[in-house]
C-alpha cells in the first residue's frame, strides 16, 4: 500500500516537471508574437502615405479658366504590379469661374502585392538593393487570391484667369487646359515636367503605366522612395525586440515570470555579476538566470540593445492656397457736350424814320414836301420811327462734363501657394 502511494506521488512530480518544461520554452512564444504582429501590421487599412511609392503625378494643381474638357489624369504614373487603376472625380470643379477646389483621386491596390513589396522593401539595404528573391516573392503574392483596397487622396484644384495661368506658365508651373494641353510661356515654349517612374517599381520590377492613356511608358529616373529603408528595417527590429522582452519580462503578482517560475532576488546591494543556479525543469541548457536586485547591476548596461532608434524627421512643407482679389480704384468719366449758355430771344431793331402830322395824319419822309403841308393847312408835325423784330436762336458752347465713374483695374485678381508649417512625412509630427 505504502509502494502504490509514493509510487503516485512520482508520476504526480514527474507531470509537474514536464508542465513545467513545456510552459518555459521562450523561442516558441517569441515565434508566436511575431507571427502575430505581422499579421496585425500587415492587415492595417492602407491610406495615401502607405501607398505614395506606387504613383507619381497626383499632386495639387491649376487649371485654365474656360476649359471644357481637362484631363487630369495626364501624367500621372504607377506601378501596375501594386496598382490596378486609378479613376478621378472631378464632379466638383467648376472651370467657368476661378476659385479653389477640391478632386479626388480613387487608387485602387492589390494588397497582397503591397504588402510583398513593402516587406522586401524594408529588408533590402537600399532600393537599389534588388534581388531576384524579391522580385519572386513580389509576383507570387500578386498571383495570389487578389484582394484590392481602394484609397481615396485628395488634391486642391486652383482654376485661374488667362492672366494669372500666363503668369504661372512664365513661373514654370503647369496650368493645364483642354485635351491635356497646357498653357505655354511667353516666349511660346512648353512647360515641362519631368515623368518619374514610382519609387515601388525599383523593388517589384512592376510595368511603370499612363493612368491617362492606360499604356506602358519608361520614365528615364525613378522618384526618390518616401520611406528610408534602413530606418524602416531599425523599426521592425525594435519592434522585434520590444515584443520579446515582453515575453520574458516578469510579472508583479507572486513573483512568477509568465512561464510560472518564481525567481527570488539575490541579497546583493552592489553585486557586478550575475548569479546563476541550475532549474531541473527547464530546457534552455540546464541554467535558469536569477535577476539581481543590486541597483549597481552590471546588466543595466545591457538595456541599450531594446533600446529604439532615433527618429529622423523628413520636413516637407505645408502649404495652402491663397485667393486674391483684384485691386481696383474708381475713377471719373468726363465728355464733350454742347451746353446752352443762353437762351433764344427776340429783339427790335429801328429801320427808320418819317415826318407825321399831328392834325391829318400825312406822313412822309421828305421834310420839305412836310413843310410845304404844314404851311398850306396851318397844321404841324413830329416825327415817328418804323421798329423790326429780330429773333435770336440760343447760345450753345461746348464743354467737359462728369458724366459718372468707371472701375479701373490696378492689379488682377491672382493665386498664391503659401506655406503654412512642416510635416514628418514618415511620423506625421508638424511644426
Amino acid at each position: 500500500m505504502k509502494n502504490k502511494s509514493v509510487k503516485r506521488i512520482s508520476m504526480i512530480l514527474a507531470a509537474l516537471m514536464v508542465a513545467g518544461a513545456a510552459t518555459g520554452c521562450g523561442a516558441k512564444d517569441d515565434t508566436k508574437v511575431e507571427s502575430t504582429n505581422k499579421v496585425a501590421t500587415n492587415s492595417t487599412k492602407l491610406d495615401e502615405d502607405a501607398i505614395k511609392d506606387t504613383y507619381t503625378g497626383i499632386d495639387d494643381m491649376y487649371v485654365l479658366e474656360g476649359s471644357k474638357d481637362v484631363d487630369y489624369l495626364d501624367g500621372v504614373l504607377y506601378d501596375s504590379s501594386i496598382v490596378k487603376g486609378i479613376d478621378v472625380d472631378s464632379s466638383k470643379v467648376d472651370t467657368s469661374k476661378t476659385g479653389n477646389y477640391k478632386i479626388t483621386f480613387g487608387i485602387t491596390a492589390d494588397r497582397a502585392a503591397y504588402d510583398a513589396f513593402r516587406d522586401a522593401f524594408i529588408k533590402s539595404e537600399t532600393v537599389k538593393d534588388k534581388t531576384s528573391t524579391d522580385k519572386t516573392k513580389t509576383d507570387k503574392g500578386s498571383a495570389d487570391k487578389t484582394k484590392t483596397e481602394t484609397v481615396k487622396v485628395k488634391k486642391d484644384t486652383v482654376v485661374v484667369n488667362k492672366d494669372e495661368a500666363q503668369k504661372l506658365a512664365d513661373q514654370d508651373k503647369l496650368v493645364r487646359t483642354d485635351n491635356g494641353e497646357t498653357v505655354k510661356k511667353s516666349d511660346g515654349t512648353e512647360v515641362k515636367t519631368e515623368q518619374k517612374a514610382p519609387a515601388s517599381t525599383a523593388v517589384t520590377g512592376g510595368d511603370v503605366v499612363d493612368a491617362s492613356a492606360k499604356a506602358e511608358v519608361k520614365p528615364e529616373t525613378t522618384a526618390t522612395p518616401a520611406i528610408d529603408p534602413k530606418e524602416e528595417a531599425k523599426k521592425e527590429e525594435s519592434k522585434k525586440d520590444d515584443k520579446k522582452e515582453e515575453t520574458k519580462k516578469p510579472s508583479t503578482s507572486d513573483g512568477k515570470d509568465n512561464s510560472g517560475n518564481t525567481n527570488k532576488p539575490s541579497s546583493g546591494s552592489n553585486s557586478t555579476g550575475n548569479t546563476s543556479k541550475p532549474d531541473s525543469g527547464s530546457n534552455n541548457g540546464g541554467s535558469s538566470k536569477k535577476p539581481s536586485s543590486g541597483s549597481n547591476n552590471s546588466n543595466s548596461g545591457n538595456s541599450s540593445s531594446t533600446e529604439k532608434p532615433a527618429h529622423k524627421h523628413n520636413w516637407v512643407n505645408v502649404t495652402k492656397t491663397v485667393n486674391h482679389p483684384a485691386e481696383t480704384h474708381q475713377e471719373d468719366v468726363y465728355e464733350d457736350r454742347q451746353v446752352k449758355v443762353k437762351d433764344a430771344w427776340d429783339e427790335q431793331v429801328k429801320t427808320g424814320a418819317a415826318q407825321e402830322c399831328r392834325q391829318c395824319g400825312f406822313r412822309t419822309t421828305d421834310g420839305d414836301a412836310m413843310t410845304e403841308h404844314m404851311l398850306e393847312n396851318g397844321h404841324s408835325c413830329h416825327t415817328v420811327y418804323t421798329y423790326e423784330t429780330v429773333h435770336h436762336d440760343a447760345v450753345y458752347e461746348t464743354q467737359r462734363v462728369k458724366v459718372g465713374t468707371k472701375t479701373v483695374v490696378d492689379k488682377a485678381a491672382w493665386t498664391e501657394t503659401v506655406v503654412t508649417g512642416q510635416k514628418c512625412s514618415s511620423c506625421g509630427e508638424t511644426k
